[in-house]
């Protein structure tokens, strides 16, 4: 992916979407709803509940809709590639899938066997039947985020996400909120976002995530205040990769190596897992591992930690002293000793 695309992604992402939006509640709307496979009673139902563009528009950045899946509501749909696929009613998970990874994802109320719908901004959505909507929303990078709408104080304050993983893996909370997924070894093997959830008003609501075993719970208080602005919505995002595959290249002065963060990778920065984000692109850059140094390490670092001026991409020069990356934040833009960003 070059430079261009990357920064389309961060920059424009939510101008392409607030654009898909128009359309999709406009001439698209028909067309998502026969898609859907829903009737007119359906349709103004689903309408209701299309509050994701309203309080969290964010969620839809970078998000695939319905019409961008191979399948329909009524079977198993996927991301045109394969990397995650949405199933179609939430007794079955959703699936994420990078290389030898996969880590599926059951719904909450799991037991409701909630068919997938079209909502009115065109993701795909199941009405839990307790006050709450789960959205399922692939992004482009191959990560999953799950929006659920709370629409009011009957509705739960507890959601639970039922991970499949690899024998042996376990959950860990970071101390950001965020969940990290890791092998019996000791490995990197996903994560979840830190946790967030907010009224219709903006404000925040306060969330935490717990873990039990392999399942994730995120706890919404949305009932501890009278004041709450329903619908409410909140979510955990899923991921695997934190960075597109690297490459290099080579000038007078030495290499670089050229790395780009996914989306989701850029909100998975807290520092107790810079070791996953070193380890994940040592990884991908097989054959030429040897040339990750010291110094393009102390680089990477002050990279992570430069967000988001760092976008949208971290070039690691291997003519750099090797310079602590905090110093070199602060005195050089981590590029020591020229002082600007590249």
């Amino acid at each position: 992916m070059d430079k261009r695309s990357i920064r389309s992604q961060f920059l424009l992402g939510e101008k392409l979407h607030t654009f898909k939006r128009r359309l999709v509640a406009s001439a698209g709307t028909a067309a998502v709803l026969l898609l859907a496979g829903l009737g007119p009673a359906q349709a103004e139902e689903s309408q209701e509940h299309g509050t994701l563009a309203i309080v969290a528009p964010e969620v839809l950045e970078g998000s695939l809709m319905a019409d961008d899946l191979r399948g329909a509501p009524s079977g198993p749909m996927s991301t045109q590639n394969g990397d995650v696929t949405l199933p179609s009613d939430s007794s079955r998970p959703a699936v994420i899938r990078s290389d030898e990874t996969t880590i599926r994802v059951n719904l909450p109320a799991s037991e409701k066997k909630a068919k997938a719908v079209a909502g009115s901004d065109g993701q795909v959505q199941f009405d839990n039947g307790d006050g709450s909507i789960t959205s399922a929303l692939p992004k482009e990078d191959g990560s999953l985020q799950v929006a659920t709408t709370i629409t009011s104080s009957a509705a739960p304050t507890s959601y639970r996400y039922g991970l499949g993983v690899a024998s042996g893996a376990s959950l860990e909370l970071r101390p950001d909120g965020g969940v990290d997924i890791v092998s019996n070894k000791g490995e990197y093997l996903g994560g979840v976002a830190a946790p967030w959830a907010k009224d219709s008003s903006g404000r925040d609501i306060a969330t935490h995530y717990e873990v039990a075993g392999t399942s994730l719970v995120q706890v919404v208080a949305h009932t501890a205040s009278n004041d709450v602005a329903y619908p409410v919505v909140a979510d955990p995002w899923f991921g695997i990769d934190l960075y597109y595959s690297p490459y290099v290249t080579f000038t007078s002065q030495g290499y670089k190596i050229n790395v780009s963060p996914t989306y989701w990778g850029t909100q998975n920065r807290d520092a107790t897992i810079w070791w996953a984000h070193r380890d994940e692109v040592r990884t991908k850059l097989g054959s030429n591992s040897w040339r990750w140094t010291n110094s393009i390490q102390e680089q990477f670092y002050c990279h992570i930690a430069g967000y988001p001026a760092s976008l949208p991409e971290y070039n690691l020069e291997s003519w750099r002293p090797t310079i602590n990356w905090a110093t070199s934040l602060t005195k050089y833009r981590c590029n020591p000793y020229d002082g600007y960003w590249s």
